[in-house]
């Protein structure tokens, strides 16, 4: 008599789940989740197509890497080092034998590290003007702006002190004092040679913190300055401006004009043969370094802009559209090209001209980076922008249709939310589709042996040139065991 339909089913899934694959073997459902054995060994745990994601570099070692995608990412890098990064590119926690730093811009920055003696200390930065602190030097760094806030040795203050900002700051510098009311209305103090100076802002002000001298009559009209009081008179810089007709500026053998600010201007130093032209800005910019050591420029924009200096040879033609540069670095250089959006591209070479990496974007076709042997490649590409390396990792795994990454002796390829792989070392091949189809390749030996795994890995079987053999089931499949065991 023929068994009932409900059996036969209760007998289908036992069959089932007496052959199904152990925890530690290949199982793709993706995108839902999958657990694979990369190339190389690692291990890979992944889920929604990438929004969840785990790495081991060999099977039941440590977490090395887990990531989910767009909130948080941890990377274990070594010797006492660690990177989280959170909302990318906004936040990041770094991690080193003897300090931390956690940030989230411009929200917050907190620092853990030892200070000048060794001591352990903790400086907290917050927006707007939040800063708290503590180490063993009893500095004093506490304030909720505008609250209130004492911090000393902050900027170029020795001390600033506020109450209810603007209504009232107080600040030390260079050995003189200084009042504020209603900044930045009145200020009021003496400096370190007990000299008054102050500001009733914007009518007249005259400050003399030790280092420098300012003025101002009808501010921004008439404005005054001298720095670098400490130095001989010769290498003093003093300037002067009625706004926004004229202005000079005297260093020693410098000197420089501005006329109708900040439209047109010229400098020049008849010691070094540096002269400098600007005008109309920002249209048009020539300067010429003489011995000076500083870089040189012609602009006309957007026709043409030239810079060299630094290190850096750029020229630009029909800003912003196209860019050729040249790059310095102690280590090498680096050539790239531009023409935005559609391409971008770089070669760098080391001291002896021998290429270390490469990249290329096609915008929005596909992009291409290799260094150090690596290599990636991305279709499509959606950022028309420069390559920015955190936002790539975070977030082209949403827009990559197809992605391919190399590494000495190993290839691994996906499909978008991973529905196809293929993961390729020197021991064997392995490529799946989700659930439907897995087929892996290696040698034993001379011999060449394929495995093949369908429908969940419910069917599976070996080929060689031995024949055909049949496997147990291992649902939901395709069962292959970690990279290199053997069954």
């Amino acid at each position: 008599m023929p068994r009932p339909a409900h059996e036969l089913v209760v007998a289908a899934v036992l069959a089932a789940l007496a052959g199904c694959a152990s925890t530690s073997d290949d199982v793709h459902l993706a995108p839902l989740v999958s657990h694979l054995s990369t190339a190389g060994g690692e291990e890979q745990w992944e889920a929604l197509g990438g929004v969840w994601r785990t790495r081991r570099t060999s099977p039941g070692s440590e977490v090395v890497e887990w990531e989910l995608h767009p909130i948080v990412c941890h990377d274990e890098l070594g010797e006492g080092r660690a990177l989280t990064r959170f909302l990318v590119p906004l936040g990041a926690h770094r991690s080193f034998p003897d300090r931390t730093q956690t940030e989230l811009v411009p929200i917050f920055r907190l620092d853990r590290e030892p200070d000048e003696h060794g001591q352990p200390s903790w400086h907290f930065y917050g927006f707007p003007a939040t800063l708290f602190g503590d180490d063993s030097t009893d500095r004093k760094l506490a304030g909720v702006f505008p609250i209130y806030g004492d911090w000393e040795r902050v900027a170029t203050y020795d001390r600033i002190k506020f109450v209810l900002f603007p209504l009232y700051m107080r600040t030390e510098r260079e050995g003189g004092t200084y009042h504020h009311i209603l900044w930045p209305f009145f200020s009021f103090g003496r400096n370190g040679k007990g000299e008054f100076d102050g500001h009733v802002w914007p009518l007249v002000g005259v400050t003399k913190p030790g280092f420098s001298e300012r003025g101002f009559m009808a501010w921004p009209i008439v404005t005054w300055s001298k720095e670098r009081l400490a130095l001989p008179e010769e290498q003093q810089v003093k300037t002067w401006m009625f706004w926004p007709f004229y202005g000079e500026q005297d260093a020693g053998t410098f000197h420089a004009w501005t006329s109708f600010w900040p439209f047109f201007g010229y400098s020049s130093d008849s010691r070094s043969g540096y002269w400098a032209w600007d005008g109309p800005w920002p249209f048009v910019k020539l300067q010429r370094p003489g011995t000076s050591g500083q870089p040189k420029r012609t602009r006309f924009l957007p026709f043409y802009s030239h810079f060299e200096g630094d290190g850096l040879d750029s020229t630009w033609l029909l800003w912003p559209i196209y860019n050729q540069r040249h790059e310095t670095y102690r280590n090498g250089e680096r050539r790239g090209e531009m023409v935005f959006p559609f391409w971008q591209s770089y070669v760098e070479t080391d001291n002896e001209r021998r290429e270390v990496g490469s990249w290329m974007k096609l915008w929005p076709l596909f992009q291409r980076h290799e260094a150090e042997g690596r290599s990636h490649l991305g279709v499509p590409t959606l950022l028309p922008l420069w390559r920015l390396n955190d936002i790539e990792e975070h977030y082209a795994w949403l827009w990559e249709l197809y992605s391919r990454d190399t590494a000495p002796g190993r290839v691994s390829e996906r499909s978008w939310l991973g529905v196809w792989r293929r993961e390729s070392d020197a021991l064997e091949t392995r490529t799946y589709v989700s659930g439907l189809w897995s087929r892996r390749k290696y040698r034993d030996g001379d011999a060449m042996i394929r495995e093949t795994s369908l429908l969940f890995g419910l069917v599976r079987w070996r080929s060689s040139e031995a024949g055909v053999e049949f496997l147990r089931p291992a649902f939901p499949g395709p069962g292959w065991p970690a990279r290199g065991a053997k069954d």
